[in-house]
């Protein structure tokens, strides 16, 4: 969307015919995100519904989203794991995630514009200049929000893992003669199991 085009915007919400916020690819939440959920505790009912998604290559982010699971009505499509299709409506639309509350409208760094041209409330009603300028203001703290995730997530991974290391360590080194015995037993048992379920055996060909 270029800066000389008028932005209007109208949520239908569960009047919505295409649902394109819900079945969008990604739904990416921001460390903001959760830290306004543990304020409102809201965290541990949205917290099963998130995903850390590792970095395939060195291009992509550490990045934080909702979970997918298949439309009951497409099985072949994907949406939000908070888009109750039912109901045609999100599960969590009072405390959604900011990349939620901008959609469609975003901001890059440079320019705003628009995520997607499949939203029906694009173009609909009127909007003030007030309206207009709280869009974007939201828009430009999303994007912040975005960036200082990605910046943030590597250190904070790191140092829960290294903590997570650290107190198995001290768990294996509290353990007593007999509890290591028992652990090692079930190591070899499980590796025992292992190989045979990798093993097959070779069909003779004499």
């Amino acid at each position: 969307m270029s800066e000389k085009q008028k932005y209007s915007f109208n949520c239908l919400e569960q009047k919505c015919s295409t649902q394109d916020c819900h079945i969008r690819p990604h739904v990416n939440v921001t460390v903001g995100d959760i830290s306004r959920w543990s304020v409102h505790n809201h965290l541990q009912h949205v917290l099963p519904g998130l995903s850390l998604k590792m970095p395939e290559n060195e291009t992509q982010n550490m990045v934080i989203e909702t979970l997918r699971k298949p439309l009951e009505s497409d099985p072949e499509k994907t949406a939000c794991a908070f888009y109750h299709e039912e109901s045609n409506g999100c599960t969590i639309r009072f405390a959604r995630p900011i990349s939620c509350r901008t959609f469609p409208l975003e901001y890059n760094g440079e320019k705003y514009y628009l995520s997607s041209k499949n939203c029906p409330g694009v173009g609909e009603g009127e909007i003030t200049k007030e309206a207009l300028q709280e869009a974007r203001d939201l828009a430009l703290q999303e994007f912040k929000e975005r960036m200082e995730t990605f910046a943030a997530l590597p250190g904070i991974y790191t140092m829960i893992f290294s903590q997570m290391i650290k107190q198995s360590s001290e768990a294996m080194q509290n353990l007593s003669e007999e509890d290591r015995k028992q652990l090692d037993e079930i190591m070899a048992k499980r590796e025992e199991t292992e190989t045979e379920e990798d093993g097959s055996p070779q069909s003779s060909t004499e």
